[in-house]
């Protein structure tokens, strides 16, 4: 009856960045400052080789989200948004002999979050994400995954906040139902601690207005699952990886930073399943009593790079 977080992670991460990020302040930028700068465009790419049966595997995942607000108003600390935009994930395989099914895996995100402040310390976020997930050599409806989740945040201080919610994902696997947990503290001047418990925490220093430096721990940043060609009976591939990294984040300009992550995989899975391999509810059916068709598992580093620029 267990689940694996990573698999968890891969599916709520996006709604939790969305939530965080529009509320989330520029290191440089006063507490007590006000902003509305909820759209922004982030880019990264990460590159994590390993090595199973003296093969040396390379994995390679660039992403870029953009996300803007089609609405937003600030009136007496409550603030209200409607957000959308598009996300996606590009996800490659190299050095194997295995039969994964393909080499080159993409996905392509609408996401749709809309907040709801009922006063200054409570609100209400619902959020909407379809999902194009594929290796796009044929593309139907069966390409397509449905997401939805709902959180309401309390502002305890300014400092400390925390959510609860709840998400449905349908997903190539069958479904999945569970609880959200978001906390966002302010633990000095100087150190932040944020995430999605207990899927993905971030700890984070600034040096400076400019410069800072933590500790990254990500119970799922692989690519997600994808359906593949008719050709081979629509099989899916899933990726399921969990690192912990260290990063630096450079602020060169007020809206705009960059990092850099160094890290180990400490779970790395690579499977392909029959399009059967399904259960009916996670985590209530265990997604570990599917037979993967082929698979690669072993641990491995990773390094990583990205852009991010807020407006």
């Amino acid at each position: 009856m267990k689940i694996k977080a990573s698999i968890i992670a891969v599916i709520v991460s996006v709604l939790f960045k969305l939530n965080v990020r529009a509320q989330e302040k520029p290191v440089n930028q006063p507490a007590q400052t006000p902003t509305l700068q909820l759209g922004y465009f982030k880019a990264d790419y990460v590159y994590s080789p390993f090595k199973v049966n003296d093969e040396d595997i390379q994995v390679q995942q660039a992403n870029a989200h953009l996300i803007f607000p089609l609405y937003s108003k600030l009136n007496d600390g409550k603030l209200d948004f409607f957000l959308t935009g598009i996300s996606y994930t590009g996800l490659f395989v190299s050095g194997s002999t295995t039969d994964l099914g393909a080499s080159a895996f993409h996905s392509f995100s609408i996401p749709l979050t809309y907040q709801k402040s009922f006063s200054n310390r409570y609100s209400l976020s619902v959020s909407f994400i379809p999902t194009l997930s594929s290796d796009m050599k044929d593309i139907s409806g069966e390409d397509m995954i449905y997401t939805g989740a709902a959180a309401f945040k309390v502002k305890v201080s300014e400092k400390f906040s925390y959510s609860i919610g709840a998400v449905y994902s349908k997903q190539f696997f069958g479904s999945l139902l569970l609880p959200l947990v978001g906390i966002d503290w302010q633990i000095n001047s100087k150190l932040n601690l944020s995430g999605s418990l207990p899927i993905s925490q971030r700890l984070k220093y600034n040096l400076s207005a400019k410069n800072a430096v933590g500790v990254n721990n990500n119970l799922g940043i692989g690519g997600g699952t994808y359906r593949l060609t008719e050709e081979r009976n629509s099989p899916y591939f899933q990726t399921q990886q969990s690192k912990i990294s260290l990063f630096y984040n450079y602020m060169p300009a007020r809206n705009f930073s960059i990092d850099f992550n160094a890290g180990c995989n400490y779970v790395q899975k690579l499977g392909l399943y029959d399009k059967n391999q399904k259960v009916e509810l996670a985590p209530f059916d265990s997604l570990d009593e599917r037979m993967p068709l082929a698979e690669l598992n072993n641990t491995g580093i990773s390094v990583g790079v990205g852009i991010n620029y807020r407006f």
